[in-house]
């Protein structure tokens, strides 16, 4: 999987991150993961932001949403229609979340190309490396978590961030159906790469439940329109 930017994410970000941290922070290759994930969070911050504020706004419209949904089930131009001149009124982007998180998927790419290639491997099999998080738990990093711990936390928080962006009936499936394929799937990954993604996911779900519960109005630059106004 080392193709376009992923090659040069691994070989001159993410290795000699670890390793720098491995050997000027702490030795150990589980935390110098997470302080990957802290300090790629910490750089995606922004961006993140202006995300997590376009779903409070379409939650704000949300009962809009629907009424206008409702009104013209039997049009679907009209509805499209009365839907962008709802987003254009109150200046919301529904596609607005879309960005962040397609700029972030290079990176799990490479973590999981990291943890994956021959280099990692290499650096946590030398003798007397630490090559885990704890002797009790996530002791070889290349390796799947076998107690399970990492995917269900995964999973959880997964359905944890999936609840807060839910606006409509319509997306309840997918608050069920894909924690469970992140379980399953998790089940049988690294447990450095679960690491990573475990570590990312908490972090992302808190950021998002602090700008989601927020009481700022400043979310949409209009009030919402009262009910059948559309």
């Amino acid at each position: 999987m080392e193709f376009g930017p992923i090659k040069p994410l691994i070989y001159n970000v993410m290795l000699p991150f670890l390793e720098f941290s491995y050997n000027s922070i702490y030795p150990n290759y589980g935390v110098a993961i997470i302080l990957l994930t802290i300090i790629i969070k910490l750089a995606f911050f922004p961006l993140m932001q202006k995300q997590y504020k376009s779903m409070k706004a379409m939650q704000v419209l949300s009962p809009e949403m629907q009424n206008i949904r409702e009104k013209y089930k039997s049009n679907p131009q009209k509805l499209q229609l009365e839907l962008l001149a709802l987003y254009k009124k109150h200046n919301v982007n529904p596609l607005a979340g879309c960005l962040p998180m397609l700029i972030q998927i290079p990176f799990f790419l490479a973590i999981y190309s990291t943890i994956n290639s021959e280099a990692f491997k290499a650096l946590i099999s030398q003798e007397g490396i630490n090559h885990g998080l704890f002797t009790f738990w996530l002791a070889d990093l290349s390796i799947p978590d076998s107690t399970y711990i990492l995917p269900i936390i995964l999973a959880g928080f997964t359905y944890w961030s999936q609840k807060l962006m839910v606006v409509d009936k319509n997306q309840m499936k997918l608050l069920i159906l894909s924690p469970i394929l992140i379980l399953v799937f998790g089940l049988k990954l690294p447990s450095g790469v679960l690491l990573y993604w475990a570590a990312s996911t908490v972090l992302s779900t808190i950021q998002q439940h602090w700008v989601l519960s927020s009481k700022s109005n400043d979310t949409i630059k209009n009030k919402p329109l009262k009910k059948g106004e559309a």
